[in-house]
């Protein structure tokens, strides 16, 4: 595809970190998602870096400030309706109570429950970025209300009612049914879910993480969740990837787990977005979706 649309460029793919050096001395444009931070320092003549995904948090910490190489991500709206669906069909499933309808199956039982109604939850939005504004969205068309969290102060229209910084994340919590994390990475946003967060939950909360794994305290979120502070997990992304065998949330009835799939990089979606981008560079204009390093998003 990138071929077609860049046949004046050459364009060089690498499928194994061997590969890829063969072409080190040669490459002024990196494209790419889930390559070592250290090549960074190892292509001579980097000009510019595109991930292939919208989070930089694995190479920002390693960014080699003494040269001049741009870093450009893909724009999260091209990734948004997919993990919007996710989102959906997690507060569905729990809202629904599928779970148990999947338990009187399983014991063939016939008997009658209540279902939830997405009209009667409060969904809050932590993160309104390009992806959770989008979510936002999704949700609102779906009759949820839709309150949101950032952590600056900047107007986002998708949501009914906003909360800002640090000081209001305690009084966000509290009016939510659902919390939906959509947060980048950062040293700031490291671990803010934690104890402290999850003590201010509402009874009967659910969360969901489609953003980046360490924004929250995983042995935290354990506590909260056996204490009852939490009432169920739906988790996509964790601190360490793969989530080791051995962790506690594999086997907790609380929590669903799925292996970082809901904001999948489909080539359709993401290369146009990288071609207009390539033209811009050659044309010596603005690219889109610079990453501001400063603020590492």
């Amino acid at each position: 595809m990138l071929s077609h649309s860049l046949s004046d460029v050459r364009i060089e793919y690498a499928n194994t970190p061997e590969e890829a050096k063969e072409f080190f001395a040669s490459t002024t444009i990196l494209y790419g998602w889930g390559f070592p931070p250290e090549w960074l320092r190892e292509i001579p003549n980097l000009a510019w870096v595109q991930k292939m995904g919208a989070g930089v948090d694995d190479i920002v910490p390693n960014w080699p400030t003494d040269r001049q190489i741009i870093l450009t991500r893909t724009d999260g709206k091209l990734i948004a309706p997919r993990m919007a669906e996710y989102v959906l069909a997690m507060i569905l499933d729990h809202n629904l109570r599928l779970d148990h309808a999947r338990a009187q199956q399983v014991s063939r039982t016939w008997a009658f429950f209540e279902m939830g109604a997405l009209s009667d939850l409060t969904v809050g939005i932590a993160g309104l970025g390009e992806i959770g504004s989008e979510v936002a969205k999704t949700l609102r068309l779906n009759n949820c209300k839709v309150i949101g969290w950032r952590r600056s102060e900047s107007r986002c229209d998708a949501v009914q009612k906003q909360y800002v910084g640090l000081d209001q994340i305690g009084n966000f919590v509290t009016k939510c049914d659902v919390v939906v994390l959509v947060l980048p990475l950062t040293s700031s946003t490291r671990r803010l879910f934690n104890k402290k967060v999850f003590d201010k939950f509402k009874s009967g909360c659910h969360l969901i993480n489609v953003g980046r794994g360490g924004v929250i305290d995983e042995p935290d979120l354990l506590t909260a969740i056996d204490g009852g502070a939490v009432a169920r997990a739906s988790l996509d992304v964790f601190d360490k990837e793969p989530l080791p065998a051995a962790h506690s949330f594999w086997g907790h009835p609380k929590i669903t787990i799925t292996p970082h799939v809901c904001g999948p990089l489909i080539p359709e979606d993401v290369a146009p977005h990288f071609v207009a981008n390539v033209r811009a560079f050659m044309a010596n204009r603005d690219l889109a979706n610079h990453v501001d390093l400063g603020r590492q998003y």
